[in-house]
């Protein structure tokens, strides 16, 4: 079928867009003083591996 590649790069753009963000975050205190933080890089190093 000829949108199986299209498909296949769409999934790989989207996963790499979320271990950008992941890896792209940091501590953030939204409204009310509500407090969020980030990951641990090497948290996710050890989840997600190096590429």
């Amino acid at each position: 079928v000829d949108i199986d590649p299209f498909f296949d790069a769409v999934v790989q753009g989207v996963e790499e867009a979320i271990l950008n963000a992941l890896v792209a975050n940091e501590d953030m205190t939204g409204r009310d003083g509500n407090f969020v933080p980030a990951l641990p890089k090497e948290w996710l190093r050890e989840k997600f591996g190096e590429r």
